[in-house]
């Protein structure tokens, strides 16, 4: 062998170690990947090494996700959830020339909705109805983002969910096929102080404790019934009678003259934050008006009103800041003094029939 033909040989055979060493008989390894879940196209990273000679990319064996190999290398690939994939969890297989390799994604649907949630603001262990779409399993409700609420029911549109403690102010977060969503409004967490529910119950339960006056047709063993109407739930006060004479017909209200007894309310919350609440029928007087009275201890001698018209059919509930109630001079009350309720009658439209109004769950709301 001359000298050209020995560099001849040893150039090839220098080629071919080269690309001997350039090639790989081993199968593909993931080490990494991102995300461990997700919904149709989302796209996913996969970290590894001999992933060269790419031929296949499948979801369970047999639902191929497209990649392109531009965006792949020897050692990371990128490709997307096929639109057709199975939710739930799969088994993604990557294949080359050398062999194959496989690691677990769990397939989703798209990432929940929330449309609206009811009621706005409500005690600890009260239920909040959540509306929306996508709520698949595992799901999840955060209050103020952090705290897990219980869910006692659940379907795809509706959830409905416990109010956990240690829950003031928030958003409303549902977690589910892994994404999630919050409520655009604040839900806050309440206390309820009771007046009266006229069941026995509440600081103000006995109707001897209820002072009546004026030209209306109760007093203190024939005010709490519980039919015509119907009531919500066992009793409820009723008030009524006209006077022609005059625009006030008369009322009740809660009255002790025992400092002991009626204290103040209890309530620790400032004005824009406390409500007054109760459950209004005016069976069938439609002219009906009731001036809601709130009086202090320790406080201001006037009473702070206001007025409503009971004019709708059945029982309505009415939730009234205390920031609408004022005095005669304008001032508002201090709601951490405020020790009577008083419920007056008010024919405001000099109706010639009488007035009726049955009252029922008497109390305050505070937003904590």
């Amino acid at each position: 062998m001359n000298k050209i033909d020995l560099y001849k040989y040893l150039l090839i055979l220098g080629m071919s170690i080269v690309v001997y060493s350039c090639a790989s008989d081993d199968p593909p390894v993931v080490t990494t990947f991102s995300p461990e879940f997700g919904s149709a196209e989302t796209l996913i990273t996969v970290e590894g090494n001999n992933f060269n000679d790419l031929l296949a990319i499948d979801f369970n064996d047999d639902i191929a996700a497209d990649f392109n190999p531009s965006f792949g290398t020897e050692s990371a690939l990128l490709f997307r959830v096929p639109p057709n994939a199975t939710v739930g969890d799969n088994n993604i297989q990557i294949i080359t020339d050398d062999g194959m390799t496989s690691f677990p994604f769990r397939v989703t649907l798209d990432a929940p909705s929330v449309f609206d949630f009811n009621p706005k603001s409500a005690n600890i262990s009260d239920t909040v109805f959540i509306t929306g779409k996508n709520f698949f399993e595992p799901l999840e409700v955060l209050f103020f983002d952090s705290i897990p609420g219980n869910i006692i029911h659940s379907q795809v549109d509706s959830l409905a969910v416990l109010v956990p403690t240690g829950v003031q102010r928030g958003r409303i977060r549902v977690v589910a096929n892994g994404g999630f969503s919050e409520t655009a409004e604040m839900f806050f967490t309440t206390r309820e102080i009771l007046v009266n529910n006229f069941d026995g119950g509440g600081v103000r339960s006995e109707t001897d404790k209820w002072l009546f006056y004026g030209n209306i047709e109760q007093n203190a063993t024939n005010a709490i019934l519980s039919e015509l109407p119907d009531a919500i739930d066992g009793n409820f006060l009723k008030i009524s009678g006209f006077d022609p004479g005059s625009v006030w017909v008369g009322g009740t209200e809660s009255h002790s003259n025992d400092p002991t007894v009626f204290d103040v309310f209890d309530i620790v919350s400032n004005i824009n934050d406390t409500f007054i609440e109760l459950d209004v029928n005016n069976n069938g007087s439609d002219d009906t008006h009731l001036i809601i009275v709130l009086a202090e201890r320790n406080g201001s001698i006037n009473d702070f009103t206001e007025t409503i018209a009971i004019d709708w059919e059945g029982w309505g509930r009415i939730s009234l800041p205390l920031n609408r109630f004022s005095d005669i001079n304008g001032v508002t009350p201090d709601p951490q003094k405020i020790r009577t309720v008083k419920l007056h009658l008010f024919n405001e439209l000099n109706s010639s029939q009488k007035m009726e109004a049955n009252v029922d769950n008497l109390k305050f709301i505070e937003i904590l």
